[in-house]
C-alpha cells in the first residue's frame, strides 16, 4: 500500500475507487466497506484507495468530546493493506478545510482533483461544515458530477450494530473476547519496553514494562491472557493493567509477562493483543500470595492456550 500525505500529488493519482470515513479500529463494518471498495476498484479496473482525516475532526472541533483512539494511522493501513486497499490518502483536518461546505468538499476534492469513479460510505457518514452532508447528499451530488456511490447499510452482529464506540465501550470493560467478535480479530497495541520496578523479577514471574501512547484506547485493569510479538515471533503473555494495589503502586502501569522467553528487550516494540480477561486486579496480603496468585493465572491461561490452539495457529507454544 502507498500511503499519500495531502493531495499535492492528485494529477497523479486521478480515476480510482474510493472509500470515505475515519475507520478507527477498522472494524467488521469498516471492513465491509473496504472490501465493496476494492471489488469495485478490480471491476473497473482502476485503483482502489481511502480517504482519511488526520487528526481525528473531534481534536479540533470539541476536543473536549475526542475519543481515545482504536488504531493510530499507520496500525489503520496495516490493517487497510491486509484487505488489498492499494492507496490511503490522508488530508490534514484543519480550520480552513472544518469550513468547507459539503458541495465545495466533493467539488474541489473528490471531483477536480482525485476524478474519483466510484464512492463507497457507510450508512452514517457525514462531510462538510459541522458534517452537515449526508450519504443522500452525496448520492445527488454524485449524479451531477458524474460519479457512482454505494452507501453501506450496518453490519450487526448479536443484534448489534457493529461501531466504533461499541469497540470502545466492550474494551474500556474488559470484555475482550467480545469487542474480537466485532473487530473480526483480537485488539490489539504496541509500546516500547521501558525500566520498570523490577517486582516481576523479584515474585519469580520477569515482566517487559510497555510504554503506550497516551491517546490510545487501553483495556480495563485486570490480567489477560495476551500474544506478545517481538521481533516477528508470536508468543504467549500474561498481561497486568493497573497500579499493582499490593504494592501500593500510583502510576498506572502495563506489564507482560511472556511464557518461556528469556531475551533482554529494553527499547525494544513489542505488539501485545489481548485474548481474554483472567481476573480483575486486586491486593494482596502478601508478596507470596501474589505469587501464589500468579501461578494460578498462568495456570489458568495454559488451559485457555490449549482451548484457543486452533484459532492461534502459528503462535510460539509455551
Amino acid at each position: 500500500m502507498e500511503i499519500i500525505y495531502g493531495l499535492d500529488q492528485c494529477g497523479e493519482i486521478q480515476g480510482m475507487a474510493l472509500a470515505l470515513g475515519n475507520f478507527d479500529g477498522v472494524h467488521r463494518g469498516h471492513r465491509e466497506i473496504l472490501n465493496i471498495t476494492v471489488q469495485k476498484a478490480r471491476e473497473i479496473k482502476v485503483k482502489s484507495a481511502v480517504l482519511v482525516f488526520d487528526p481525528h475532526p473531534l481534536n479540533l472541533l470539541k476536543p473536549e468530546s475526542r475519543p481515545q483512539i482504536l488504531t493510530p494511522l499507520l496500525e489503520k493501513a496495516s490493517l487497510m493493506e491486509e484487505l488489498g486497499i492499494d492507496l490511503l490518502l490522508v488530508i490534514p483536518f484543519d480550520r480552513q478545510f472544518a469550513s468547507l461546505k459539503p458541495e465545495e468538499f466533493v467539488k474541489k476534492f473528490l471531483v477536480d482533483c482525485l476524478q474519483v469513479k466510484e464512492v463507497v460510505v457507510g450508512f452514517d457518514y457525514s462531510f462538510g461544515r459541522e458534517g452537515s452532508g449526508r450519504a443522500e447528499d452525496l448520492k445527488q451530488m454524485a449524479r451531477l458530477y458524474g460519479f457512482k456511490v454505494q452507501v453501506v447499510q450496518p453490519v450487526i452482529f448479536n443484534e448489534k450494530i457493529v461501531s466504533s464506540s461499541l469497540v470502545r465501550d466492550l474494551i474500556l470493560q474488559g470484555r475482550m473476547k467480545e469487542a474480537s467478535v466485532y473487530l473480526g480479530y483480537h485488539y490489539f497495541i504496541r509500546g516500547k519496553v521501558i525500566p520498570g520496578e523490577g517486582r516481576g523479577k523479584f515474585l519469580g514471574y520477569p515482566t517487559a514494562n510497555i510504554e503506550v501512547p497516551l491517546e490510545r484506547i487501553i483495556p480495563a485493569d485486570g490480567v489477560y491472557l495476551t500474544n506478545v510479538t517481538y521481533e516477528k515471533q508470536n508468543y504467549y503473555g500474561l498481561t497486568n493493567i493497573g497500579y499493582n494495589p499490593t504494592f501500593r503502586g500510583t502510576i498506572k502501569t502495563i506489564e507482560t509477562h511472556i511464557v518461556n522467553f528469556e531475551h533482554s528487550i529494553y527499547e525494544s516494540e513489542l505488539r501485545l493483543a489481548f485474548l481474554q480477561k483472567i481476573r480483575d486486579e486486586r491486593p494482596f496480603s502478601s508478596s507470596e500470595k501474589l505469587k501464589e496468585q500468579i501461578k494460578l493465572d498462568l495456570h489458568r491461561a495454559l488451559k485457555i492456550i490449549k482451548s484457543f490452539n486452533n484459532d492461534l495457529a502459528g503462535f510460539k507454544q509455551p
